[in-house]
């Protein structure tokens, strides 16, 4: 009687089997719980176009896609992206508070408690806010369709816009406390007033990028290689040879000479404003470069890629994700 049913269990016990696998593959759904991967501070799609410094080492580089990058004064590395994914084109500090603009009229503000959003009042035909600097006491915002704002980064922001439909790609203010904007098609404008009135100095015809002084001294960069200096903060105008005919995106003064960014890896210094030639900086990549910002540690260049250049070396940033 045992062998018979022993031998009845072992015909079956393979058919038991099959059918238990069946019913698992019908009914069983397993789960699995997904491991969260580490965000890495810089993406191969990311581009940080503009830098902002507060003067004791912390750096903020606003990029494409709503995201921000900071790095604070010890050199820890933190990266945030904005429910609004929209690229950022400025940012800047000041009064304890960053500032970061960017397409679409939108302008986030961090004063140490977190970021808060707003959307200003653009053009819908071209939106984009291109510049943000903290002059004078307020930060002042530039955009296209001759778009101004000025705010102290806390309230409401006041419209001071143009009547024009040119591009203002750059604002920075005078040692004289006057305000200049850098704008396309050769154009510059300038207020004495802060931003009640504005005058036009038309220049050739190539789109300025960035503006900057030192002293009675002003520079302005733009497309196809143009450089325009002053001596008379402002009053006149000349070009200069850069030697170079790539896009020139910003020009700094770091307490000791200019320096200019641009397209094509290009890096130029010189000592007067007059005279300029390539920079030396070992590693230095050949794409384009949009800000430079002069810090204690060297110049901080941000573009295509980040980093900083120091003593004629250049270092990616952040280095541990760029080896």
């Amino acid at each position: 009687m045992i062998s018979k049913l022993l031998g009845w269990v072992a015909r079956i016990a393979p058919w038991a089997i099959v059918a238990g696998l069946g019913y698992a593959a019908a009914f069983v759904q397993p789960t699995v719980e997904p491991l969260p991967l580490p965000q890495p501070l810089v993406e191969p799609r990311d581009h940080f176009l503009d830098v902002a410094g507060d003067g004791h080492g912390a750096l903020w580089f606003a990029g494409n896609a709503g995201t921000v990058l900071h790095r604070d004064a010890d050199g820890h590395w933190a990266r945030r992206a904005f429910e609004q994914p929209v690229n950022l084109q400025g940012i800047a500090e000041g009064d304890g508070r960053v500032v970061a603009v960017g397409n679409q009229g939108w302008v986030f503000t961090d004063a140490g408690q977190g970021w808060s959003a707003l959307q200003l009042p653009v053009s819908d035909y071209a939106g984009k806010l291109i510049a943000v600097g903290y002059l004078n006491g307020a930060f002042w915002i530039t955009g296209e369709m001759g778009a101004i704002f000025r705010g102290d980064g806390a309230g409401d922001w006041q419209a001071l816009s143009l009547d024009t439909d040119v591009a203002l790609n750059d604002i920075t203010r005078a040692d004289d406390g006057g305000l200049w904007i850098a704008a396309e098609f050769g154009n510059l404008f300038h207020s004495s007033d802060q931003g009640r009135t504005w005058q036009r100095q038309e220049l050739q015809g190539e789109s300025l990028q960035a503006i900057a002084f030192h002293g009675p001294t002003g520079v302005a960069v733009g497309n196809q290689g143009r450089v325009y200096l002053s001596d008379d903060t402002g009053v006149s105008w000349r070009a200069v040879d850069s030697g170079t005919h790539e896009h020139l995106y910003d020009v700094v003064h770091d307490g000791h000479r200019w320096l200019a960014v641009g397209a094509g890896g290009v890096l130029l210094t010189s000592a007067r404003g007059h005279h300029w030639s390539p920079l030396a900086a070992r590693g230095f990549s050949n794409g384009y470069h949009t800000r430079a910002l002069p810090t204690a540690e060297g110049l901080v260049v941000t573009g295509e890629d980040l980093g900083r250049v120091h003593q004629g070396q250049w270092t990616a940033w952040p280095a541990k994700e760029k080896e």
